[in-house]
């Protein structure tokens, strides 16, 4: 793989697409557990990392659902109501249908990724499909096309982003 000019290639391949679903909301038996399960609406722009959740669920409301755990790293991405929301896991979580999260392989770096996502909000909307309300589906999440430089690439990117983001801060602040 060139350092100059990476592969672009489907997220499919860098990483395995989970969505989620709401257990009942009238059964009493489902909620106010202990397990992290998050809405669209939590999701704050530039919050990066997510670490909690409004509302929990109990054992019974995971498996009523046959909800996927996601892992701490794991790119949180809305997919509707609004489309292009994006997180970093800080903590397993569970989620709502409003979501397509992609669960990193070895070859990308959650952060990384998270900014790719971040930075192309636009053309995440113009993917979007429906006619009451507009969407991405898992399998067009599968084939968005990224650039995956190697790791060290993807890690300097990384540096000069949070150093930018620091810039920001201390501007802000004074």
């Amino acid at each position: 793989m060139s350092q100059i000019n990476p592969e672009w290639i489907p997220i499919s391949d860098i990483g395995t697409v989970v969505g989620g679903a709401t257990p009942k909301t009238n059964v009493e038996a489902y909620w106010n557990g202990e397990y992290r399960w998050i809405t669209p609406a939590e999701l704050q722009s530039n919050s990066c990392y997510i670490y909690n959740s409004v509302r929990k669920l109990t054992k019974a409301g995971v498996d009523s659902c046959s909800l996927q755990e996601m892992p701490a790293g794991t790119v949180i991405l809305s997919s509707r109501a609004p489309i292009g929301k994006v997180a970093i896991a800080g903590n397993t979580f569970y989620c709502n249908q409003g979501f397509k999260n992609i669960i990193c392989s070895k070859r990308i770096l959650p952060r990384y990724l998270y900014s790719l996502l971040l930075f192309n909000t636009k053309y995440l909307n113009s993917l979007g499909r429906g006619a009451t309300f507009k969407e991405i589906s898992k399998s067009i999440v599968e084939n968005i096309r990224i650039p995956v430089p190697d790791m060290n690439l993807q890690q300097q990117f990384i540096s000069f982003v949070e150093q930018v983001d620091k810039s920001k801060f201390v501007v802000a602040k004074s």
